[in-house]
């Protein structure tokens, strides 16, 4: 069994918070979490873990627990193997005004499965648009790499249902700028030229 730690993963703002939660949450996974990847918040390092295994059932036993405590666990739970409990978590914090729970959207937004990439746009003004541009403007990299990811997952899964055309080719139907992920790294790019001007 591996024992996993939330330390890592959040900004010292929500240390006392995280502690309470390592006493009520058991966060022991039958595999070790991989691919971690680092950002940071509010000029906090952190490292988050690509996937966890840590049992998912928990998500049903959060009554105890106050409102910042259940987004930093749905937060972490965003990172989990099933994407049922992925989109699941997504929607505990979609509206949140914490900027922690930024870096856990926009990762989702880098990933394949559409049914949350499409649920990330369709709420895109439910996210707080302040805390997404202050997230970006401190880690440009990361933003880069998930845009970079939207169009790769488009060209390797969704390029037939979201074609590309050639210029001055008319068409009929979706085409690649339908894609859910292409429109909401428009949206980002909309939102940070606006904040530039």
């Amino acid at each position: 069994m591996f024992k996993e730690t939330l330390m890592n993963s959040f900004p010292a703002s929500v240390r006392e918070e995280i502690k309470a939660i390592e006493g009520s949450i058991d966060l022991s996974a039958k595999y070790q979490s991989y691919q971690p990847f680092e950002i940071s918040v509010e000029m906090n390092a952190l490292v988050i873990p690509m996937r966890i295994y840590t049992n998912e059932s928990q998500l049903d036993e959060l009554r105890g627990l106050s409102e910042i405590q259940k987004e930093i666990i749905y937060c972490y739970f965003s990172r989990h193997c099933d994407g049922f409990v992925r989109a699941r978590c997504l929607k505990g914090i979609i509206q949140s005004n914490n900027l922690f729970v930024i870096p856990y959207i926009v990762q989702l937004l880098g990933e394949y499965v559409i049914e949350i990439i499409e649920f990330i746009y369709e709420n895109r003004e439910q996210i707080n648009s302040s805390n997404l541009i202050a997230y970006i403007n401190e880690n440009p990299r990361h933003y880069e790499v998930t845009r970079q990811r939207v169009y790769s997952y488009w060209d390797c899964f969704y390029r037939g249902e979201y074609p590309k055309y050639k210029p001055r080719v008319k068409f009929k139907g979706k085409d690649y700028r339908d894609y859910p992920g292409i429109k909401m790294v428009k949206y980002i790019n909309t939102l940070l030229l606006g904040k530039m001007l």
